[in-house]
């Protein structure tokens, strides 16, 4: 008998509904070999799944298997994946993979195709498909593309910036398809507009002042009031209030008492609502000395420009200058000063930019004041690379940690894995050791916690992350098997040995009670990949019965599961006889063993089909259950006849006859 090259998966016959749509005609046949040469084959259709599983063919109607080849009419698109077909003989097995790819024009539609939603509120556009294969999914806003690959388009709060057109493409090699939807807000959105500003004024100290703004917008504005870039609050002299007239204007006032020179400077009103702001400025100069405001601590971002403004009052003012170190500035080309006080730093350096800047103003008279800014240059964090161990096991303890070398404070770690922010709890325990180290900690890890993990750190100046990918080497873990309860002798049994997950490398291996089972014409092994191994039985007997194992092993570990098999065996008696030369008067002795066959057994004699029982001239004696003798102390010719030995058990029954001639005259008892 010969084992099969390849798997007996002759051809694929698909049929669609209309002809058009057959796009795929795949065919796998035997190399120089006729399926004539296969003798007693069993075959098997499995399909994979996207995981990359595999399950047996489901046959009905519409798919059908005749010996090795697999029928599916009319063909859809869910019909397409990896196939495999497995072939076995008495000898061995075989199998061979392909993929049937069934092809339909791509359509997409986007729902809803026009939604209008308030503003802050979320929106979501959904994709629909249909056709195959579709490699990509991509979004475009008014014709420009956005970064987004998914079906499913969510915006979580809707702004201006969201309105607009959307298009859903899907493309695949040879053609691609396109639906449009519309985001519109809802209600009638106006961003702020002022409709009334104050203007530039020059006064003596010692009047009050009025400042007036007048905003409009949907929804309603609020009006806030700055000096020099500084909000402003309610104070003794100073007081901001604001009204919305019955047009749904809003009146803002800035009302300043009995105004000193100090209080001169760059004014502003700022308008702002959810869907906007705008600002308007004017410097209000109160004639008097110079003064310079104090100035707030400024962190800049290494390598980003720094603007700063010197906060003047004072009038008339003849000169504003910036100093560092004693040195009035520019003193390289990155360096930029304006006439009304404001600097300009560009790709600002830690080592030449930060300390301490002085404004210096001057009137006409020489009179000077001057006012200290310190510039904090921040650098954004670094992160130092981590790694996990190579070979991790399940069960084991695993701990990295996440530290920044370069960055100033203050600075926020963060951990993620597959980019879901990870929180301290019994699985995962997360120890920040201070704001530059954070230590994250896996008590027992297992295959869920597989996956990429990040590392983020954040401050004012930037962020930096570093990833590395856990693998969990994981031993083997085989689904339970069993045989049939039921097994009777010369029946053929099957059973599979399926490592349910683990890594590769896989062996399996079969024992029985203990001893490794070799392939033979008894026993057939089809390993049919390295997690499913399949045990074949042809015609069990009770020296089949016992305990089946199978072994998987690969080098994290190994897992056996082991399933008894009881095969039923009806009786079977050995041959006896009775001696040809007979005579009367002789002791004649027969024996009826039982070779083999389940408990309970009973044996019964028959003379010419009539049961015997023990009597004078008839001795029955049993020894065990497996043998009875039949004994004549004192043959004659009554005895003769057909003398049966019949054996039975629940499984079955089993007879053996013999012939017992007497010469000689006959006796009467």
């Amino acid at each position: 008998m010969n084992a099969p090259k390849k798997a007996e998966c002759v051809e694929w016959f698909i049929k669609t509904k209309s002809e058009t749509q057959v796009q795929e005609r795949l065919e796998t046949s035997y190399n120089n070999i006729s399926s004539k040469t296969i003798i007693q084959a069993w075959h098997k259709w499995f399909k994979f799944s996207e995981n990359g599983r595999k399950s047996p063919v489901e046959l009905g109607e519409r798919v059908k298997q005749v010996g090795g080849t697999l029928i599916i009419r009319e063909a859809k698109v869910d019909d397409s994946g990896k196939y495999l077909c497995v072939v076995n003989n008495s000898v061995g097995g075989e199998s061979v993979e392909t993929v049937l790819t069934v092809t339909a024009p791509l359509s997409a539609q986007v729902e809803p195709k026009v939604q209008t939603v308030e503003f802050g509120r979320p929106a979501t556009f959904t994709c629909s498909y249909r056709g195959n294969p579709v490699k990509s999914v991509t979004w475009l806003k008014d014709g420009a593309p956005i970064n987004h690959r998914e079906a499913v388009l969510r915006i979580g709060s809707v702004g201006r910036e969201d309105k607009g057109m959307y298009q859903c493409f899907i493309r695949n090699d040879q053609e691609s398809a396109q639906a449009t939807a519309e985001l519109k807000l809802g209600g009638r959105f106006e961003p702020p507009q002022l409709t009334h500003t104050f203007g530039t004024e020059t006064l003596q100290p010692g009047p009050s002042v009025f400042l007036k703004c007048v905003a409009a917008g949907n929804p309603t504005p609020e009006i806030t009031w700055e000096l020099d870039g500084n909000r402003l609050s309610n104070s003794e002299r100073m007081q901001v209030g604001q009204y919305v007239t019955v047009n749904g204007e809003v009146v803002s006032h800035l009302n300043i008492s009995s105004i000193h020179t100090n209080d001169g400077g760059l004014y502003a009103c700022v308008a702002s609502s959810t869907v906007g702001s705008v600002k308007h400025a004017a410097r209000l100069n109160v004639y008097g000395l110079p003064y310079i405001r104090p100035m707030d601590k400024v962190a800049v971002v290494a390598g980003e420009n720094m603007v700063v403004h010197c906060p003047v009052a004072g009038h008339p003012i003849d000169s504003i200058v910036w100093e560092m170190k004693g040195r009035m500035l520019p003193i390289n080309r990155r360096q930029k000063t304006f006439p009304n006080g404001t600097l300009i730093v560009e790709a600002v350096q830690r080592s030449a930019d930060q300390g301490r800047y002085t404004c210096v103003a001057r009137n006409s008279q020489g009179y000077t004041a001057r006012g200290d800014l310190d510039v904090q240059v921040m650098d954004p964090p670094v992160i130092l690379p981590f790694t996990f161990p190579a070979e991790v096991r399940d069960g084991q303890l695993i701990q990295v940690s996440c530290a920044v070398t370069v960055g100033d404070d203050p600075i926020t770690l963060h951990w993620y894995k597959d980019g879901v922010p990870l929180m301290s709890s019994p699985e995962y325990l997360i120890n920040s050791m201070d704001s530059k180290l954070s230590l994250l900690l896996l008590r027992s890890v297992s295959d869920e916690h597989r996956g990429i993990y990040t590392c983020q750190a954040y401050n004012p100046a930037g962020s930096s992350q570093s990833s590395a990918e856990l693998i969990v080497k994981e031993e083997p873990k085989i689904l339970p098997f069993a045989f049939p309860m039921e097994v009777e002798a010369g029946e053929l049994i099957q059973v599979s040995c399926t490592v349910s997950r683990g890594d590769d490398p896989i062996s399996l291996q079969w024992f029985k009670d203990n001893l490794p089972i070799r392939s033979s014409p008894t026993f057939i092994i089809n390993n049919i990949d390295s997690k499913l191994s399949m045990l074949l039985l042809r015609s069990v007997d009770a020296e089949h019965s016992g305990n089946y194992t199978c072994v998987a092993s690969n080098p994290v570990g190994r897992e056996e599961v082991s399933s008894y098999l009881n095969v039923k065996v009806e009786p079977k008696i050995l041959p006896f006889s009775f001696p040809l030369e007979v005579q009367a008067g002789e002791l004649i002795q027969a024996s009826c063993i039982v070779s083999k066959g389940d408990e309970p057994l009973n044996i019964q004699w028959y003379r010419d089909n009539v049961p015997l029982i023990t009597s004078i001239n008839i001795m029955i004696n049993k020894v065990g259950s497996k043998l009875s003798n039949l004994v004549l102390p004192d043959v004659n010719a009554d005895h003769r006849g057909i003398y049966t030995c019949q054996a039975f058990n629940p499984v079955g029954s089993s007879e053996y006859s013999a012939e017992l001639n007497v010469k000689g005259t006959k006796n009467y008892y």
